[in-house]
């Protein structure tokens, strides 16, 4: 049985495009039930008007395929010249070319009619959290990019020795990797991965982090603890922005800013924390 996770469903919008008007409604109001909000539209042309209206907050647009005046290809077609939202197609037939079409245009799945609403609430859940993730790394390198202005040589270096793997989330951790300090924490606050950036900072291998618990990095503040702010994080399941003093290997408080993003696993279960860490000078 298809298993999702409710609270995580309800921080969604999500674009519903389907010709047939019996269907449309009847899921249209299961969905309204299961998220945040939900858009409706009977055809590709009346979807890219609402999309283009609300690009900003819909995550997700789950389109029929076949649909008068403009199909789910060309709606598909229309969005990516504006936006990357990730998209799920829907068919009553099973057409290769139409396959490879979706391939080319980014679609994220490619779904054959009869659509079961547990299974497609699920695949929906699974693209949104992993669409997020990757949008998550690549706002920072982003960020990375204007604070690195100041060295444009050595970072125009860079961008041309990847240039061939922009279209690659590898590229954007590469980029992450390297310039910025984040370590990557189970539910058990356990460290998972520590980003080369984080281990310079601190003073410490990559080796001596990974595997220990996060209190190695002993706060010296008396202000909340980051162990409280995990557990509210998973209570409340939102982004927690907050500034800790961690202490170096050689025991030198170190002053952060820090981002505590929440990630899921392949249960769509919280797995634990992305941490994204900026020094205060």
């Amino acid at each position: 049985m298809a298993t999702f996770d409710i609270s995580e469903l309800r921080t969604m919008t999500i674009l519903y495009v389907e010709d047939e008007a019996t269907l449309r409604k009847q899921e249209t109001k299961i969905y309204t039930k299961v998220f945040k909000e939900v858009f409706e539209a009977e055809d590709g042309v009346e979807a890219i008007e609402i999309f283009k209206n609300n690009k900003d907050k819909i995550d997700i647009i789950i389109t029929d395929i076949n649909m008068p005046n403009m199909s789910g290809l060309d709606l598909a077609r229309e969005v990516r010249k504006i936006s990357d939202v990730p998209i799920i197609i829907t068919t009553a037939y099973t057409n290769t070319e139409y396959m490879l079409e979706s391939l080319d245009l980014g679609i994220k799945k490619f779904i054959n009619k009869p659509v079961t609403i547990n299974r497609i609430i699920q695949d929906i859940e699974k693209v949104v959290v992993q669409s997020r993730k990757e949008k998550n790394v690549k706002d920072i390198a982003k960020t990375l990019i204007v604070k690195t202005k100041n060295d444009t040589k050595e970072l125009n270096e860079l961008l041309i020795i990847n240039k061939e793997l922009e279209k690659n989330l590898n590229y954007y951790k590469q980029l992450a990797d390297t310039y910025i300090a984040t370590m990557v924490v189970n539910k058990n606050g356990e460290i998972l991965e520590v980003s080369s950036k984080l281990s310079e900072v601190l003073g410490y291998t990559e080796s001596e982090l990974m595997g220990e618990n996060i209190s190695i990095l002993k706060e010296n503040n008396s202000g909340i603890s980051i162990q409280k702010e995990m557990l509210e994080a998973i209570h409340k399941k939102t982004t927690i922005d907050s500034e800790h003093i961690f202490g170096s290997k050689e025991g030198k408080p170190l002053k952060f800013k820090t981002k505590m993003v929440l990630f899921y696993g392949d249960d769509l279960l919280i797995a634990g924390y992305n941490f994204y860490l900026e020094l205060i000078h």
